[in-house]
């Protein structure tokens, strides 16, 4: 749901699939898929429910939310993470009530991690 008191929409995910609900009409706004495949680890919104953050095993991606139309978002950049690193996302963390304005994701496999800055710059791994 979100976290601003005067939208009154939900959104659910199942299969890789995010539907946009309208909670005082109850009607499907849109929908949209998120990932290549149907394995998603998490779904973020962020930067006051304008922006979304999606996670699978081996991807990330930054959704954009047009202002006032309500329709799919944008993808802004998508990251694959490399089989070569033998790094499969267990975890997610993202700042999103952060009060530094910049974005964060942490991922985190096993005893590995990777931190992701703005549009999904590596910052450290």
């Amino acid at each position: 749901m979100s976290s601003e008191p005067h939208r009154n929409f939900f959104l659910i995910a199942m299969d890789g699939l995010v539907y946009k609900y309208d909670l005082v009409s109850k009607e499907l706004l849109f929908q949209f898929k998120t990932t290549r495949g149907p394995e998603v680890k998490q779904i973020c919104l962020y930067d006051k429910d304008d922006k979304l953050v999606v996670t699978s095993a081996k991807e990330i991606r930054l959704w954009d939310f047009y202002d006032h139309r309500e329709e799919a978002p944008e993808l802004i950049t998508a990251e694959q993470i490399s089989d070569e690193d033998d790094f499969t996302v267990d975890r997610v963390f993202v700042n999103k009530n952060s009060k530094c304005g910049a974005l964060y994701v942490l991922l985190t496999c096993r005893s590995k991690f990777i931190l992701y800055t703005g549009r999904l710059e590596v910052k450290f791994r």
